[in-house]
């Protein structure tokens, strides 16, 4: 009996390693799965990619003043941007809920992502609505308020053309407008942004008109992305809920709202913003 419990002890011991193995596969890959889902979690949950977009050409239309500049973005470009973002499972939120969330008042559900389109040309109604409505995707233009026309401009690729106050009222279903200045849109004799030079009460009318005209808008955006302390101010007293920079970072809950960062996207490719967690 005793030779017959020592030869069965083998097979048994064999079962029970294959038992403790399979065991701990189990709990590695459950772990794993684990660990993924809490790196998405703080990678599109805690960490808001804002892009900012200009003026967008065609490719072949990128020549004259357009074909070496830091406004102008191909359509193509822009085009691969929107399709990367729906392949891999981004959805676009208002600022409303980017305020909530940099406030702590709402947690972010998926992937989400802001798209911005800074000063009000033509060409974004001419080409990046349709890309956007195809996707399903919402956006925001940060108009400068004292250069929009008051009937709508033809548009010609080899100049530049603003939207006009009936073309912002069709285009509402897509794109949420915002602040950009009246008219302080142009840099100072120091070389920075004219907001950040002129006096207070002249900012604080500039910012008014603006907000007025665009129906108490809550957003802005910085010109050149240059503010100061002062600029911060007269923000916050006309309501301003949320601004703007040029900063190159993703917006976290509990930044401050008035210094939020942006991705140009004529510097960065949508490969670049993707990759971030800040």
């Amino acid at each position: 009996m005793r030779y017959f419990r020592e030869k069965d002890a083998l097979p048994i011991a064999l079962a029970c390693g294959v038992l403790l193995m399979l065991g701990w596969f189990t709990l590695t890959i459950a772990q794993l799965e684990q660990n993924s889902t809490q790196a998405e979690s703080d990678l599109t949950q805690a960490s808001v990619p804002v892009l900012m977009y200009h003026h967008l050409l065609p490719q072949d239309a990128m020549t004259g003043m357009f074909a070496d500049n830091n406004v102008a973005v191909s359509v193509e470009q822009f085009t691969q941007d929107i399709a990367t973002l729906k392949a891999q499972g981004y959805h676009t939120i208002s600022l409303r809920q980017l305020d909530d969330f940099v406030q702590g008042k709402e947690e972010l559900p998926g992937k989400c992502v802001v798209i911005t389109f800074d000063d009000g040309y033509l060409s974004n109604k001419i080409y990046a609505m349709p890309v956007l409505r195809e996707a399903g995707y919402t956006a925001v233009i940060f108009a400068l308020t004292g250069w929009i026309e008051e009937h709508p401009q033809e548009f010609r690729a080899a100049g530049l053309q603003y939207l006009s106050w009936p073309e912002i009222k069709e285009m509402k279903d897509t794109f949420q407008f915002a602040s950009h200045t009246d008219n302080l849109h142009e840099l100072s004799w120091n070389g920075k942004g004219k907001l950040t030079t002129v006096s207070e009460g002249e900012l604080a009318e500039d910012v008014a008109r603006s907000v007025k005209k665009l129906q108490g808008t809550q957003y802005f955006s910085y010109p050149y992305g240059h503010y100061n302390d002062i600029a911060k101010r007269v923000l916050a007293q006309e309501g301003i809920q949320l601004a703007f920079t040029v900063e190159p970072v993703n917006v976290l809950a509990g930044d401050d709202p008035l210094t939020l960062g942006r991705w140009d996207m004529y510097q960065y490719s949508i490969e670049d913003v993707l990759a971030q967690r800040r």
